[in-house]
């Protein structure tokens, strides 16, 4: 039996001039056959481009034919009451805080200490995972959904980190996962998951900060690679764990210490 496709997308790639060309969009959604338009994001709301507001997009999905749903259990909401926290320290285990506030969403610099959001906690969270129950239903019955967050690259956006990545691990055997992306000449194509994990450990390992670790050499001082301590049975699993820990460095929002809910916004 052949898989189910899952598309994700971010709205920003279809950006004319300072708008969204929301016809554009769902014309492609129409032309891969997708029902249902599901928004990922924990706030549907956007400043900068009101027509993408869940508001706007109630009003006029009908004109297109590609229904429009808010799924708040697939954004990256956290507030202090779940379980999804950690010190940063104990999601990437080495020594190389503080990050500084430039590679930080929330542009302040990051210590061990501090806790942030931990996604491999949130990937258990229960509300999340009711999410992901909604969209194996849905494919049970035959649908077809589009993730829909706003940024452009997914590998930047917790619809792939996040989401993409549980769904293909509890839902694999009847659900694949597309994403759409701009190649270099602008034009619209689908990459996997895979090409997506592939180019995070590329990525990671371009990384100034990680070249200096030089993970996976052994010396006479360290017969044991870095690596080796992070979770799995190869080498390649344990340098996706790796990539996947620094990406949560780099992207997971400090606890607030006020109890205010804590957003990751793409």
């Amino acid at each position: 039996m052949s898989k189910g496709l899952l598309y994700t997308l971010g709205y920003t790639a279809f950006q004319k001039g300072a708008n969204i060309d929301l016809e554009q969009l769902f014309a492609v959604l129409r032309s891969l056959g997708v029902g249902f338009l599901i928004d990922v994001r924990s706030v549907p709301f956007s400043r900068q481009y009101p027509q993408c507001n869940a508001s706007n997009l109630n009003s006029i999905w009908k004109q297109y034919g590609v229904r429009y749903v808010h799924m708040p259990e697939l954004g990256a909401k956290a507030d202090p009451t779940q379980d999804v926290f950690s010190k940063a320290e104990d999601i990437f285990f080495e020594d190389i805080f503080p990050v500084p506030k430039s590679s930080r969403p929330e542009k302040t610099e990051l210590f061990g200490y501090h806790e942030i959001v931990d996604f491999n906690k949130f990937r258990s969270n229960e509300f999340f995972l009711d999410g992901i129950s909604r969209i194996k239903k849905a494919y049970e019955a035959n649908c077809t959904l589009a993730l829909m967050c706003s940024e452009k690259h997914p590998i930047n956006c917790h619809r792939y980190f996040l989401v993409s990545k549980t769904v293909e691990k509890r839902l694999g055997d009847i659900i694949e996962v597309h994403h759409l992306v701009q190649n270099q000449h602008g034009e619209l194509i689908t990459i996997s998951n895979d090409d997506l994990n592939n180019q995070l450990i590329q990525t990671v390992f371009e990384k100034k900060d990680i070249k200096r670790l030089d993970v996976l050499s052994s010396t006479f001082e360290r017969p044991e690679p870095i690596i080796s301590k992070y979770y799995g049975r190869t080498q390649k699993e344990q340098i996706e764990d790796f990539c996947d820990r620094y990406w949560n460095l780099m992207h997971g929002w400090k606890k607030d210490n006020n109890n205010n809910t804590d957003t990751y916004n793409d």
